[in-house]
């Protein structure tokens, strides 16, 4: 074999490795992560409410209320602190939170009201924990993109509403939700 066999086989080696490294790092990040890691603004806030029927479930088999304020609270300081390092004004940013919560809860409420009629025996929910460790994740990226947005834009354009409210689609988010929503995020400033 020739030096420049040895180089070029050394490289195709090094080249498949690095390959193949890569594909495995992809493989071991979550589908719901790799979808949305480019995802528009309306289709990371569709995909936090996705979440809810999880958190609904796992509430009512832990005997535990849909509304914890404690819980609100450390979640809004925590929003509001990521948004402050994003470069965006923490208090224009409070009420569109605060909307999120609003509808996490309503839809919720609404799954735990159907479930009393018609309980859903072949559902199980993920622990908790982790699915707040999820919708955290997904809270930062519903912030970076908004503050891309934002920065490039200069605010959200009420002209982009019905595109906005076509692309939540969550079962038991109702229109007035989907609308507080868009109002709220309309408030969201740069600092």
């Amino acid at each position: 074999m020739t030096a420049v066999s040895h180089i070029i086989n050394a490289a195709a080696k090094k080249s498949v490795g690095g390959l193949l490294l890569a594909l495995i790092s992809l493989s071991t990040v979550p589908v719901f992560a790799q979808a949305s890691e480019n995802g528009n603004l309306p289709g990371l806030i569709n995909e936090r409410l996705s979440y809810m029927k999880d958190v609904a479930s796992s509430k009512a088999e832990n005997h535990q209320p849909v509304e914890v304020l404690a819980q609100e609270d450390k979640v809004l300081t925590a929003t509001q602190k990521t948004a402050e390092s994003l470069g965006l004004n923490p208090e224009s940013i409070k009420p569109f939170i605060v909307a999120q919560m609003s509808a996490a809860k309503a839809i919720q409420y609404r799954y735990r009201a159907d479930w009393l009629a018609a309980p859903e025996t072949d559902w199980k929910p993920r622990p908790l924990e982790q699915i707040r460790n999820d919708i955290a994740g997904l809270s930062t990226r519903i912030l970076q993109r908004l503050a891309v947005e934002l920065k490039a834009n200069g605010h959200i354009s009420p002209n982009n509403q019905a595109e906005f409210i076509a692309q939540l689609d969550q079962k038991n988010l109702s229109e007035a939700d989907k609308i507080q929503l868009f109002k709220t995020l309309e408030q969201v400033r740069v600092k």
